[in-house]
Order: structure tokens, then C-alpha cells, then sequence
């Protein structure tokens, strides 16, 4: 398989290198986690690790759907391509799951916050996902669409590589632009071997961001006091 990974060329590699370098960036974002000792695996609920096994297989199809497409095993590209509509599903699903369980097992300090961070980048990947599967006889849109949605599924291992803590909103600024590195150098390549940069690119780019546009929400009052509520109660 690494033979013939090595011998396709043209979109197909661009897009099996994009989804492989997103692959290298959970396994840095969390690798980092029980070194910088923030994360003790051992104690988090089977939920976490059932969101992060869906998460992982979306991964994995990511770098193997263009190589299926460079051998042109198309077929099975197709195949697998439905199975990985019902993995985003399940993406999205335990996603919110873990998101407010983090919230009442009280591992999240500002519970609006997550979220909207969480929930603002499962929307935009959903509906990425969606559009991609409308437009799936156009190969041109479809693979820049899930492209772009699988950067923003591994958006939490970014916030992790990135010292949010320290840096606050500048932190969320070098997470997004980090995400838009593959988007910027696919667009500056296409910009430069084919003289104009494909719409889709825009509309990924767009997604990306909008999890930025969506951080005011956490600070209007009667969001956050209903996020609050989510959390433990504190004992007096």
C-alpha cells in the first residue's frame, strides 16, 4: 500500500498529504496532553475515548479515500465513502456527547466557552460534510469540501498543541491560522499551476473561521448562565 501511495499523483496525493498531516496533528495535539501532564487519560469516561476512536476512523478514510481514487478503486471509494457519512454522523453526535459531559464532570472551567467552541466547529464540519456528499459527482468540490471538514474535525487536538491558557485570544488566532496552512498552500498551489484558486477553497475557509465568529456568543449573559448550569453545583 505505501508502494502505491507513493505512485499516485496529481489531486489525489495533494489531498491524501493534506489528510495526512491533519493525522500528524492529533497525534502531536494529544500526544502532548499526559506529557504536559493537563490530561490524565486513564480517568476519563469511555464516552472520550468512544468520540476519539470515531474521530480516529474519520482520520484514517481521510488519507485513504484518495489513495482508493489514485489507484482508481472507485468502487470501493464509493463504499467506503457512505460508511464515512455515517461516521460523521457519529462524529457530531458523540461530539456534543462529550462536550457537555465534560461540562458536568466538571472538567471545563468556563462552560460556554467549550461550548461554543465545541459546537461551533461541529456545525460548520456537518454542514461541510453534507454539502460534499450534495455535490459528489463533482469531484472538484467534493474533495476541497471534505478537506476542509477534516481540518476542522481535528481542531481540538490544535487546541491543544497551541498554549490557549497563556496566550487567550491570541491562541484561538494561531490555532486558526495553523488550520488554514494546508488551505492557504493548496490554494496558493492551484493559484500558481493552473492560474486560478477553486471556489470551494473559499467556502472551506469560511467554515474554518467561523468557529471566531461564534466566541461573542459565550460572553452574553443569559448564554452563559445557561451554560452554567450544565456544570456541578459548587459545595459552600
Amino acid at each position: 500500500m505505501i508502494k502505491s501511495f507513493r505512485s499516485i499523483s496529481g489531486e489525489p496525493r495533494l489531498f491524501a498529504a493534506i489528510a495526512f498531516t491533519q493525522v500528524l496533528v492529533v497525534i502531536a495535539g494529544f500526544g502532548l496532553e499526559p506529557i504536559r501532564g493537563r490530561t490524565n487519560y486513564s480517568a476519563l469516561p469511555l464516552t472520550v475515548y468512544l468520540h476519539a476512536t470515531i474521530g480516529l476512523a474519520w482520520c484514517v478514510l481521510a488519507v485513504m479515500q484518495p489513495w482508493l481514487i489514485g489507484t482508481r478503486q472507485r468502487e470501493l471509494h464509493r463504499t467506503f465513502g457512505w460508511i464515512g457519512a455515517f461516521i460523521a454522523v457519529a462524529l457530531v453526535t458523540t461530539g456534543i456527547w462529550t462536550t457537555f459531559g465534560s461540562i458536568a464532570g466538571g472538567r471545563q472551567s468556563e462552560p460556554a466557552f467549550t461550548i461554543v467552541t465545541n459546537i461551533g466547529g461541529l456545525i460548520p464540519f456537518a454542514l461541510l460534510v453534507v454539502l460534499a456528499i450534495r455535490v459528489r459527482r463533482r469531484s472538484d468540490w467534493h474533495r476541497r469540501l471534505l478537506a476542509c471538514a477534516t481540518i476542522i474535525a481535528v481542531a481540538p487536538a490544535w487546541a491543544r498543541i497551541v498554549p490557549m491558557e497563556q496566550l487567550g485570544p491570541i491562541g484561538l488566532l494561531l490555532m486558526e491560522a495553523g488550520m488554514l496552512a494546508p488551505v492557504f498552500w493548496s490554494a496558493v498551489h492551484e493559484r500558481r499551476t493552473q492560474g486560478s484558486i477553486h471556489a470551494a477553497w473559499y467556502w472551506g475557509a469560511a467554515a474554518i473561521l467561523s468557529p471566531l465568529f461564534m466566541v461573542p456568543i459565550a460572553f452574553v449573559p443569559g448564554f452563559a448562565n445557561w451554560a452554567n448550569g450544565f456544570a456541578p453545583a459548587v459545595k459552600p
